[in-house]
C-alpha cells in the first residue's frame, strides 16, 4: 500500500493487486451498500492512519475508488465534516443507483426531457465517448421508462470505464440543464 497525503483533509491510498486480495477487495465486486466492503475500507483507512498519522475517525468521509491498470486501486479520501462518524462511499464522487447507456443524443434527450416534467430532482449526470452517451442517475424511483430509449447497466460497477474512457458532458446536474435541448 502506498500512501500520499494531500493536506490535511486529502489522502491517496494506492493498493496494488497483493494489498486488494489482503482486503477481499476487487473493483469487479465492490459493493458500496455492503459491510464487508465497508469494513474493508474501515480496515484500509485505519493501516493508513497508523502510517501517516491521517486521523478518519471523528470526521465524514467521502471515498472515491477507481481501478489502477496494474489490477489494484487509488482511493481518494477526503474529509468531509468533523460532527458526523459516519463513512460514506461514492464512486468517482457521485453516488449512484442506476445508470443507462444511449446510443444516441436525441433518445438520451428525450429521456432527460420526461425526466425533467417529472420532476426528476436527484443528481443526473451524462457523460459519452464516440460511441455512447451514459446518464448516470443518484435514484432510480420511477425511472424504468428510460429502458425504451437505452439499456440500463446491471453493474454499477461500469462507472469506472466511464469515468475513465468517457468525457463528462454534465455532472450532478444533467436533466436540469439538458433538458431544454430536447
Amino acid at each position: 500500500m502506498e500512501l500520499i497525503v494531500i493536506g490535511d483533509s486529502k489522502l491517496k491510498i494506492m493498493l496494488s493487486p497483493k494489498d486488494m486480495a489482503k482486503y477481499a477487495l476487487s473493483c469487479d465486486n465492490i459493493d458500496y451498500d455492503n459491510r464487508e466492503t465497508k469494513e474493508a475500507f474501515r480496515n484500509i483507512l485505519d493501516d493508513a492512519g497508523k502510517r501517516t498519522g491521517f486521523d478518519t475517525s471523528s470526521h465524514k468521509l467521502c471515498l472515491q475508488v477507481f481501478p489502477s491498470r496494474k489490477g489494484g486501486c487509488e482511493i481518494f479520501v477526503s474529509k468531509l465534516d468533523a460532527k458526523d462518524p459516519t463513512l460514506e462511499i461514492r464512486e468517482g464522487g457521485i453516488h449512484i443507483s442506476v445508470i443507462y447507456r444511449f446510443k444516441g443524443l436525441d433518445p438520451l434527450l428525450s429521456a432527460l426531457k420526461i425526466l425533467s416534467v417529472r420532476r426528476y430532482n436527484k443528481r443526473s449526470s451524462v457523460y459519452y465517448d464516440d460511441r455512447c452517451y451514459y446518464l448516470v442517475l443518484e435514484d432510480a424511483c420511477e425511472t424504468s421508462f428510460i429502458g425504451e430509449f437505452a439499456e440500463r447497466l446491471k453493474n454499477k460497477n461500469y462507472i469506472y470505464h466511464i469515468l475513465e474512457h468517457c468525457e463528462r458532458l454534465c455532472i450532478n446536474d444533467a436533466v436540469e440543464r439538458l433538458s431544454p435541448l430536447y
